[in-house]
Order: structure tokens, then sequence, then C-alpha cells
């Protein structure tokens, strides 16, 4: 089944602008799919609110949506200011003062004050959180996967309840470098999903075509993979993406050496990326680059694990793999440069 994709439109609306991280396409796209693709045979689910952006472009779309009535945004978050970006971010765009380990819930209060009855919080943490075992969910929006421990909650207790056929995953964070690890957990699903937005802005949309059995979810949640899995994953989605979504999957192929091998492999890998890249620069690579200015693989490692040293060893063949992928990229990168300047030159 083809789904119209009303968010392409030249005169697509956003439905809000409400201050956020969120970009303009990706509002959009919010929009369309809880205005015009949205049934409401399941719950629309917002896993990582933060100051309500996503929320109210959600939440117009079910207002605009007759066959919406009844329905809310079931919004998750913390709602604590966890990390420096976050603190910063809340003092430039919405002028209020607030310290690292604080609460921004009055802040997420006012920003979707207009939708207040279309919006259903639930605040927390959310690997404390549990949804009703009977109730569907046919829209999961998921920006709340910084870690392998909350993306393996998300699969674990969110994406069972999903409807085949009809349920829509967006993964906000998709081509982010150091979520690396979502990439590969859905190609590790693939035999149960299809792709029907490969990026509006860092955004990418996947339908569910046939129920996953539970234990390949366990499998994605525990995410027990080799790094020569992880790299073939991220591969294969990057032929499954296209462009420019396999040069954003490069950057994150990037990362995932990094977090593994070491500041300098990342570099290499990042020089070879950036040679390879084909697409004309925009917010979603430069904001990618930017964050590649900073990287530091411990910090990642503990990131995802909690402790860095809980991270796995690369493996002997990892290893192996890692040098042999490398002389690879560098054989089609060579061929790649000089198709296109033969072009250039007929």
């Amino acid at each position: 089944m083809t789904i119209a994709k009303p968010w392409l439109a030249p005169n697509a609306q956003a439905g809000s602008y409400a201050l956020g991280m969120l970009g303009l396409e990706e509002r959009k796209l919010l929009y369309h799919l809880a205005r015009n693709t949205y049934s409401g045979e399941g719950a629309v689910v917002e896993l990582g609110a933060f100051c309500g952006a996503s929320t109210c472009c959600l939440a117009a779309g079910l207002r605009d949506n007759p066959r919406a009535a009844g329905h809310h945004v079931h919004s998750y978050d913390s709602f604590i200011a966890s990390e420096p970006y976050l603190v910063e971010f809340i003092g430039a765009e919405f002028g209020a003062t607030i310290e690292t380990g604080q609460s921004f819930a009055a802040i997420f209060r006012r920003a979707t004050a207009q939708f207040a009855d279309l919006i259903e919080v639930h605040a927390g943490d959310l690997l404390e959180q549990r949804w009703p075992a009977a109730m569907p969910i046919e829209i999961l929006f998921v920006d709340v996967a910084k870690t392998l421990a909350l993306s393996g909650k998300v699969l674990g207790e969110f994406f069972a309840h999903l409807i085949p056929g009809k349920s829509l995953v967006v993964h906000q964070d998709f081509y982010h470098p150091t979520a690396f690890y979502l990439p590969v957990v859905m190609d590790f699903l693939m035999d149960y999903f299809s792709i029907i937005e490969t990026g509006r802005d860092s955004s990418v949309v996947f339908r569910l075509e046939a129920a996953i059995p539970s234990d390949k979810l366990h499998s994605a949640s525990l995410y027990k993979f080799s790094f020569a899995r992880q790299q073939a994953a991220l591969r294969r989605m990057m032929r499954r993406v296209g462009r420019p979504g396999r040069d954003y999957l490069r950057i994150s192929e990037c990362a995932a050496i990094g977090t593994y091998f070491g500041e300098e492999r990342f570099r290499k890998a990042l020089a070879s990326a950036i040679r390879q890249a084909r697409l004309e620069p925009d917010r979603v690579w430069s904001d990618g680059l930017a964050w590649c200015g900073d990287f530091k693989a411990s910090r990642v490692r503990a990131r995802l694990y909690g402790v860095p040293s809980l991270m796995p060893p690369p493996t002997p063949y990892d290893k192996a793999h890692l040098i042999w992928s490398a002389i690879l990229s560098t054989v089609a990168g060579r061929i790649a440069s000089s198709r296109l300047y033969g072009y250039r030159a007929a």
C-alpha cells in the first residue's frame, strides 16, 4: 500500500511553530501524519517531548483530523535538563534560567497550553514507564533513544504494541552520529518494516508491515551485535535510504568506528566520508560535522553504555573487517571520483 505524502506539497503546513529543535520539514511531517494519515485505530505516542515543539505539531494534526476525535498525544519525557546543551537552549530560546538537573516542565506546559486538552503527559524516567498492554499504537515518534538502555526500552515496551500494516515509527535521531545504533536496529528488523520517508531533516519514517516475533524484538533490545555486524547493517541502510541519507549515515559509521577503535581511526574514517560525500551541504550534514569536531570515544561509550568499560571490546575479526572495509571504501571512492571527473570532462 502506498501512503500519500502531503508533507511534501509546496503549500504544506507545519501545524505549529512552537520553539524547539525540530526542523521545518520535520514539523510538516508530524502535522500531516497526525492530520492526514492517522486513522484513530491506535494511540499517538511521543517519546521525548522536550519543550513541546513535536507535541504541538502532533496535537495540531489531531485537532484538524475528524477521525481523531477523543484521541490524545501521549507525551513522555523526564522534563529534566540533564545535559548542558538543554540548559543552553532553554536559556537562549525561552529566556529562562535553569541549572543542569532542574525541571523544565513549566516551560513545556506554557509552550503547549493551546493544545492542553489534546495532550496526556507522562512525566518521569522512561525506563520506569509502562504502556497499557491492551492499547495499540498507531504513530510512535521516537526522540528519546539517546542511550542503548533507552533504545532497548522503546523496543521492548512500545514496539510490541505496533499495528501490522498500519503503524508508523518516526525516528527523529536516525541520522545523528551518536545514535548510529538506530539504523543498525532498524536494519535488523527490516523484514517487518518498510521505509515510507527517507528523510525530513533528521527524521526517517518506517511502517510496520508484519508482526515482529517477540524473540526478535528481545534480541534487538539487547543490542549484542559485533562491530562487523553493525558496520554491515549501516552499509545496507545506506543503500536503502539513498542520498542524502547515505552521506549522513557515513558520519554515523565514523562514529561507530571511533566508538570502538578510538579517535585516530575516527579521524581517518571521517576524512574518507567527507571525500566520498556527494550531497549539497545542509543542516543535517553541517550538524553532523559539528558534532564530529568534538568527538571523544570515551564520552560516547559512557553515553551509550553508562560506563565506558561496559562496551564489549572489538574482536580480531572486527579489526580485520575494519581494515578490509576501509580498503573497499577507498577503492569505491576513487572509482566514483573518476566517473564524476569523466562525466564533467565530457
